[in-house]
């Protein structure tokens, strides 16, 4: 599992390039479009996370796997907080086509992206801090 957690960091890196771009310029597919960008984001930095300690994550809920992430380094209790908050609009094996949750509104989506640049800087600081600085050097020699 050595480096393929890195591919599960670079895919949440690119999922959060594309949510915060679509954020600031205001290029919206619908709320619905984003939570669910938002979703593959955080679901991919925390597998990567977990993958570099040399664990699959047993599920892929955020919260479960945020729980994990607590064997390994100090996680701020607001992620558990947020992670509630996230959840709250996830349709969990959902059989009908259709569903009673409303999609987050402008203001809820923006707390979620918050969220998950915060997660991503945490992760930056305190889990990839040295892959970030390696992938780096490894890009400046080429």
């Amino acid at each position: 599992m050595d480096e393929e957690w890195e591919k599960y960091r670079d895919e949440a890196e690119a999922y959060c390039k594309t949510v915060n771009g679509m954020v600031t310029k205001r290029r919206n597919l619908g709320n619905a479009v984003l939570y669910n960008l938002i979703g593959l984001s955080l679901e991919a930095y925390l597998t990567a996370a977990l993958m570099k300690n040399d664990f699959m994550p047993v599920h892929s809920s955020v919260g479960s796997m945020f729980r994990e992430l607590k064997r390994y380094y100090e996680v701020p209790e607001s992620f558990f907080d947020e992670s509630r908050f996230y959840n709250r609009f996830m349709n969990f094996c959902a059989l009908d086509a259709t569903s009673n949750q409303p999609d987050p509104s402008d203001e809820e989506i923006l707390r979620m992206v918050a969220f998950l640049n915060e997660f991503r800087t945490w992760g930056q600081e305190k889990v990839f801090v040295n892959s970030f600085c390696q992938d780096f050097k490894t890009r400046q020699k080429d």
